[in-house]
């Protein structure tokens, strides 16, 4: 199996230290920890190129394998960019959130293994715990959703080339609006979104108990 993995580090914050270190740093970790990705790309906006290049480069593990992208387009546009800067005769493609920095390795492993095995489309789901109410135009609830058919989506993307090309082709932005048919694998709680001060705290108790 020869893979790829697109790290988007497109949001605000990624410089901040979570046990001593910035979560592109745990990101770019968690990727390479996988220990199934040949070529890495990681894109991030123009104007933190230099101290973003900083961070990735300070992580051991990347080489020559490893390029940083500049791109203050979409989402959408970002990862077509990474995607047409890889080598051909690839047989999966990552695609990463950085903001979900501490997704753990065997889950990225799992999805690219996922693809390898014949899946076109692969991503990590959570179960919905909460219950789901619907409502209507004036906000007042009508219904209850069956939970035990919801599932929280979370990263990485996993694909093959083709299908990673027909949706760069539609202008898609898998994280966000991932193709109608994609298997699912189980996620993990550590694969949640940092983007706020509570979201720190949050991964932080996560890990902190993993290591008590």
């Amino acid at each position: 199996m020869k893979a790829a993995a697109l790290v988007i580090a497109d949001a605000e914050g990624l410089d901040v230290r979570v046990q001593g270190e910035p979560l592109l740093v745990h990101a770019v970790r968690g990727v390479l920890d996988a220990g199934c990705v040949d070529h890495l790309r990681i894109v991030v906006p123009k104007r933190e190129v230099g101290s973003y290049e900083s961070i990735v480069r300070a992580v051991p593990g990347t080489g020559k394998q490893c390029r940083v992208l500049p791109c203050d387009g979409s989402r959408a546009e970002s990862i077509r960019l990474a995607f047409e800067s890889l080598p051909g005769g690839l047989d999966v493609i990552l695609i990463c959130d950085a903001s979900r920095a501490f997704v753990p390795p065997p889950v990225i492993r799992a999805v690219a293994d996922t693809v390898s095995q014949g899946a076109a489309t692969v991503i990590p789901v959570l179960p919905v715990t909460d219950t789901v109410k619907l409502v209507n135009s004036h906000e007042v609830i009508i219904a209850t959703e069956d939970r035990a058919r919801l599932r929280t989506v979370q990263a990485p993307f996993g694909c093959t080339p083709e299908s990673l090309h027909e949706m760069c082709t539609r202008g898609v932005d898998p994280l966000t609006e991932p193709p109608e048919t994609v298997h699912t694998i189980a996620g993990h709680q550590n694969g949640i979104r940092i983007t706020t001060p509570f979201d720190v705290a949050v991964v932080s108790a996560l890990l902190s108990e993993e290591q008590a």
